[in-house]
């Protein structure tokens, strides 16, 4: 039985996972022509199996004050185990989908085997719909967002660039010197101070996580329409989409009954953890996978507001933290709590997840159209855990020329998700208008 240690960052994922909040990583694509099964086994044994040793083996936490634990192999592997081959739901369409992932996000991955299971499903669309689920502890989500694409081949046969740059060559954006550093030093310890502080106004967002889970997700928006608006404005297109998540959380606040709560007028900051990768995403992932990034706690304004102001006010407090070290604050109070005895660790995790509302994540896809197994891939769509009593899991997924919005809620918080894909198309009309006069197309 081969073993090899785990990380205490790894570790840590596994003992976050609670029934109301699963640290597992689920992602979808679906396809214009059906995957054929024997083709898809092919390439996970070529693509999964043989390039990452945590794809076969199971994970054992060992007793002690101190969190440890080994990754072993699996001698009981069998890969129909964790490919599960079916058909959607009745009638077939996008809602009955949705349900599926929704279930699937409530259910826990078996812990006597590999973490990770793959759900082929036939029938969708006229293709097929590919649910995949890695749990947190295997990797971050950029390393597994590089595993999931490294199924995918481009139709073309070009090379394959990225809808936008992951990662920086630097933990922090640069400012012109001599300034530069001191002004950085400044916003790192602002940051230090928010982190510290922080609290979000009572709204309906707030809740006790249950185990059931829903899923939803927009049709694709053009890229080059989010570009012409980030170019028009003097933001970038990362800024556009975070601004356009927040007025839809705004206009769900609104249409909520007692959505506010008692948040007051100027009260209505609401804070995010924003996972930000330490590394290039051009860099081939380790072996070994693992986690090696950083959560920022972003604070963003969700009140009644038009779209250029709302923007502005994102792009400015973005900036704040491009141009601080808190990545690097933040990762290094995650590499102490991994290393801190479980009891504490796990209470100060819970204790930074519950500053915030939800995770919002932005995963730059090939702009190439994809292939996965010879089928061609129509769309992807991801979604992150949420931890403590977060109830709301945000991803911005960019694809072959479009983003896809992705909404993951939890049920006893917040049972409808349609709404928010409804007050997202609603904030992405007036956006357009207030920035280009006219309606997406």
């Amino acid at each position: 039985m081969v073993a090899r240690e785990m990380s205490p960052q790894d570790s840590l994922w596994l003992e976050l996972d609670r029934p109301s909040n699963l640290m597992v990583i689920t992602s979808l694509l679906w396809t214009a022509t059906p995957i054929d099964p024997d083709r898809l086994r092919a390439l996970l044994r070529e693509r999964l199996l043989a390039r990452y040793p945590v794809f076969r083996q199971r994970p054992v936490l060992h007793d002690g004050v101190l969190r440890s634990g080994s990754w072993v192999d699996d001698d009981d592997f069998d890969l129909d185990r964790h490919l599960v081959v079916g058909t959607v739901p009745a009638p077939g369409d996008q809602a009955a989908l949705q349900a599926f992932v929704g279930a699937q996000r409530g259910t826990p991955l078996d812990l006597a085997h590999p973490l990770w299971r793959v759900h082929l499903l036939q029938g969708y669309r006229g293709g097929s719909a590919l649910v995949q689920r890695y749990h947190h502890a295997m990797a971050d989500g950029v390393r597994l967002t590089q595993v999931m694409l490294g199924l995918l081949d481009p139709v073309d046969g070009e090379d394959v660039t990225l809808s936008a740059r992951v990662g920086r060559r630097s933990p922090v954006t640069p400012l012109p010197e001599p300034a530069g550093s001191g002004m950085s030093l400044l916003r790192t310890l602002g940051s230090l101070v928010k982190i510290a502080l922080w609290s979000n106004p009572d709204s309906v967002l707030d809740g006790r996580p249950g185990v059931a889970k829903s899923v939803a997700w927009t049709e694709q928006v053009p890229l080059d329409a989010l570009s012409r608006m980030a170019h028009a404005t003097g933001t970038t297109v990362n800024d556009v989409c975070t601004t356009l998540v927040a007025g839809a959380v705004s206009r769900y606040l609104d249409d909520a009954p007692l959505g506010r709560r008692s948040m007051r007028p100027g009260d209505d900051d609401l804070a995010w953890m924003v996972p930000v990768n330490l590394q290039a995403a051009d860099r081939e992932p380790p072996p070994e996978l693992g986690n090696h990034f950083a959560l920022v706690l972003a604070v963003l304004p969700h009140g009644p507001a038009g779209f250029r102001e709302r923007l502005a006010e994102v792009h400015r407090r973005m900036v704040r933290i491009r141009q601080s070290w808190e990545p690097v604050l933040t990762y290094g109070m995650a590499w102490g709590i991994a290393r801190s005895p479980s009891v504490l660790g796990t209470a100060a995790s819970r204790f930074m997840a519950d500053k915030a509302v939800g995770v919002l994540t932005n995963v730059p896809g090939p702009r190439e159209p994809m292939a996965i197994a010879g089928a061609r891939v129509e769309g992807t769509v991801a979604w992150a855990p949420c931890s403590g009593h977060q109830g709301l899991t945000v991803c911005i997924f960019s694809y072959g020329g479009g983003v896809t919005f992705g909404f993951g809620t939890d049920d006893a918080v917040l049972p409808d998700p349609d709404l928010l894909v409804a007050a997202l198309g609603a904030e992405l009309a007036a956006a357009e208008h207030a920035v280009l006069g006219s309606a997406v197309g």
